[in-house]
């Protein structure tokens, strides 16, 4: 029950910022070009911060020498899933755009805006700690693959390689230096930085919302194969490497973990990234909008494994 209350509690917040992201574009408060505002504001301010706050904390040396294993298991893993999601989704998309965010989905979970609140809420603070080191190989793949996997691509000299260091990857970077060598920030600076950092989520969310607005609901919620999709995240992905862990008798807390950051809907960056480069967010808002109900269901049965 304290599982299903907490998944319960998230998507309802996550929904009450999605709903007045709704509003807001169908009673015209905001304009139409609030979608690229918000997108370019997430990617480029807000999302660094949050990137360079999480690493600044949690990249230490101490945390690294106490809970190394964690991150040696999450590399793996999370390099273990893109091989899968490439498979994975040459049964889904041809065109390589739409197949760049079928494989950034099924690599990635909704990690962060809904990962964070449940595990805090069901294992508490030392298992969101534990949790955050977990994930840093995961955020690392999302501020430099995921990133340039989601945004256009560019026939420049070097395009590639800006794509990949890019504003949320640098942030990371620096986040990470700060941490290892206990670099002290002013604390109205390290206050700053934590102030953005935790707007990402709820903006993420209005934004969603508001592209959601720009489609029929009937249109984005009957997309058959995107139910699919959504099944495998919440329930094939997850089993799958519960059940190869759990032959390999890996560590107990390496298989709660994955399972934790495995489980969780389809992310909100497959929305905002593509969402600031003025592209087609059409499938990411249709993967948010039915994995995340789908969620509230296959998380509670998903976490009795535990």
């Amino acid at each position: 029950m304290q599982v299903f209350s907490s998944t319960v509690n998230q998507m309802l917040i996550m929904f009450a910022f999605i709903s007045l992201g709704f509003l807001l574009n169908k009673t015209k408060v905001l304009p139409k070009e609030t979608t690229s505002v918000i997108a370019k504001l997430e990617t480029f301010v807000l999302g660094p911060c949050l990137a360079l706050n999480n690493f600044s904390k949690n990249f230490t040396v101490e945390n690294i020498s106490k809970k190394w294993h964690y991150i040696v298991y999450s590399a793996v893993i999370v390099v273990v899933a893109y091989f899968l999601a490439i498979i994975l989704t040459k049964f889904f998309e041809k065109d390589k755009y739409f197949k760049n965010i079928y494989i950034y989905s099924f690599t990635i979970s909704n990690i962060g805006y809904m990962g964070q609140p449940v595990v805090l809420g069901v294992f508490g603070e030392e298992g969101l700690f534990e949790y955050l080191l977990f994930c840093i190989p995961l955020y690392a793949f999302i501020y430099s693959l995921g990133f340039a996997m989601l945004v256009p691509t560019t026939t420049k000299k070097g395009g590639w390689l800006k794509k990949f260091i890019n504003p949320n990857f640098i942030a990371f970077g620096v986040g990470a230096v700060i941490g290892l060598l206990k670099i002290k920030l002013p604390s109205f600076l390290q206050g700053a930085i934590s102030s953005a950092g935790n707007c990402m989520a709820p903006l993420a969310m209005i934004l969603t919302g508001f592209i959601i607005a720009n489609y029929s609901i009937k249109k984005l919620a009957g997309i058959k194969r995107i139910y699919i999709a959504s099944v495998l995240r919440l329930v094939v992905i997850p089993l799958l490497f519960f059940g190869i862990l759990t032959l390999l008798k890996i560590d107990s807390g390496v298989i709660r973990l994955t399972l934790c950051s495995m489980a969780m809907p389809l992310g909100l960056n497959t929305v905002v990234f593509p969402a600031a480069y003025d592209m087609d967010t059409s499938l990411g808002a249709s993967m948010a909008l039915v994995s995340n109900i789908m969620a509230v269901v296959t998380i509670p049965l998903m976490f009795l494994l535990i």
